[in-house]
């Protein structure tokens, strides 16, 4: 059995840009796990399917309506 064997070198990788990848890679895992909770299907569709309403102090509330009311 031969075995194929490629350093990062022959691949194209250097050690900055390694640096960079796993820096990127950790930067995405964080971010996906600070914002997971957010991502809920009720929440989701409550802001797909309602007309936002824009206050004069700039937020924004999602109201619920009848027609928009989601189980």
């Amino acid at each position: 059995m031969n075995l194929f064997l490629l350093s990062f070198t022959e691949i194209g990788l250097n050690l900055p840009l390694i640096i960079i990848l796993v820096l990127f890679g950790g930067f995405f895992l964080i971010s996906f796990v600070i914002t997971s909770p957010n991502m809920d299907t009720k929440g989701l569709l409550r802001v797909l399917y309602s007309k936002p309403v824009r206050k004069s102090d700039g937020s924004v509330e999602y109201p619920e309506s009848r027609k928009n009311k989601i189980l």
